[in-house]
């Protein structure tokens, strides 16, 4: 196969209490348990809206429409995994207003990043020699900016398609969009899914076989028909 798949959500339209009480219903008990979790009505949301993603998925790969109450499992750093279907790998992602979701045959993760303004002190702290020289070498702090959000992008792709999140050296790594790459050994697609966001997906090559990005689809509109929440 090799296809990986990239979804993503604006949690706005989700927005409103009856709204989320009805696509609460439609999530497993443990993504549910973790949006409950969440302290900020924002983050709920977000949390929320990535688990439609993951049922919306799964249910069309099982061809139902009933809930599917997932089984995860968890790597050493916490990853989690679907312990009953083996065969799909997927990261959430969520930042600002985005929700997303990646799919593909293999190891895979993603990130999305709302874009901020970017201290010096941390671009230095985090990116390589030469990501850091080309911040460098930048005019303005909108460049800087857009150019350390990229790299930080990948890095959280990179890391979460690992497993090894936070216990990640993000000095070590050195993103390379013009070739799709982000160094050591991780192949990687950016995109610009609205105004003000980046997002990056980053996979490995599986026995010589090449990943196919299949682009990123704004799932808002069918997310609302698919669960009737509209």
């Amino acid at each position: 196969m090799g296809e990986v798949c990239v979804y993503t959500v604006w949690t706005e339209a989700f927005w409103g209490e009856e709204l989320l009480r009805r696509a609460c219903r439609e999530l497993d008990r443990m993504r549910l348990a973790k949006a409950d979790a969440c302290k900020k009505k924002e983050d709920r949301l977000r949390s929320i809206c990535c688990g439609l993603l993951l049922q919306y998925v799964l249910r069309r790969h099982l061809k139902t429409e009933e809930k599917v109450e997932i089984c995860y499992t968890c790597g050493p750093y916490g990853k989690p995994y679907l312990a009953e279907y083996p065969q799909i790998q997927f990261s959430l992602s969520h930042s600002g207003g985005l929700a997303g979701a990646a799919f593909a045959d293999r190891e895979v993760g993603l990130d999305v990043q709302e874009i901020r303004p970017a201290r010096k002190a941390m671009a230095r702290r985090i990116l390589s020699g030469s990501e850091y020289d080309r911040y460098e070498r930048m005019t303005s702090e909108k460049e800087q900016a857009d150019w350390f959000f990229r790299c930080w992008c990948a890095r959280e792709s990179y890391a979460k398609m690992t497993g090894s999140g936070l216990g990640t050296e993000f000095r070590r790594l050195c993103f390379l969009p013009e070739q799709g790459r982000i160094l050591p050994d991780g192949i990687c697609m950016e995109d610009r899914p609205g105004p003000g966001y980046y997002l990056n997906v980053c996979t490995r090559r599986t026995e010589e076989v090449p990943p196919v990005f299949g682009g990123v689809k704004d799932m808002t509109a069918e997310l609302l028909r698919y669960f009737r929440l509209s």
